[in-house]
C-alpha cells in the first residue's frame, strides 16, 4: 500500500502559565485523541494574525490576547495517534501568546477540537508531536 504524502501549514498559539501549557483535545486528523496547540490552517487571503485570532476564538472562546513572539516549527510525522503509518509534514508558525481575558468556563467545540485543558509542560505523554516540538527549546 502506497502512503500519500500530506503537507499541512498552520498558525498556532503557545500559551503557558505556571509550568502548564494550554492545549486543545483533537477529534480528527493525525493527532486524534491527543492534546495539541490551539490554532489551524489560514483561510484564503487571511494573514497569520487573523488566523490566530479566529482560531483562538473558535477553539478557546477568547478574543483578547497579546502576541509576544513568533517561532517556526516543522516536523515529519510517520505514525498517527493510533499507530498507523503516515507521511505527514507539519509546518507552522507558533506565537507565544498571553491571554488578556479569562477562559470561558464552558470550552467551545470546533470542527476538530473538543475543549481545552491545562497540561503540565513536563508531561508529554498525551501531547501531539507538534506540541512537543513547539515547547522544546529552540535549536540554535
Amino acid at each position: 500500500m502506497v502512503r500519500m504524502t500530506q503537507y499541512h501549514f498552520g498558525v498556532y498559539a503557545r500559551i503557558t502559565k505556571d509550568g502548564y501549557l494550554l492545549c486543545v483535545h483533537k477529534t480528527r486528523g493525525p493527532y486524534r485523541g491527543l492534546l495539541d496547540l490551539p490554532g489551524g490552517r489560514p483561510e484564503p487571503g487571511e494573514r497569520w494574525e487573523e488566523t490566530l485570532r479566529r482560531e483562538l476564538d473558535e477553539e478557546l472562546g477568547v478574543s483578547s490576547f497579546a502576541t509576544l513572539g513568533l517561532r517556526r516549527v516543522q516536523i515529519h510525522v510517520t505514525e498517527d495517534s493510533r499507530g498507523n503509518p503516515i507521511d505527514f509534514h507539519h509546518y507552522g508558525v507558533v506565537a507565544d501568546v498571553q491571554l488578556m481575558e479569562e477562559l470561558p468556563r464552558m470550552a467551545p467545540t470546533s470542527a476538530d477540537t473538543s475543549g481545552w485543558q491545562w497540561q503540565l509542560l513536563e508531561d508529554h505523554a498525551r501531547m501531539s508531536a507538534f506540541a512537543r516540538a513547539a515547547i522544546a527549546p529552540p535549536v540554535i
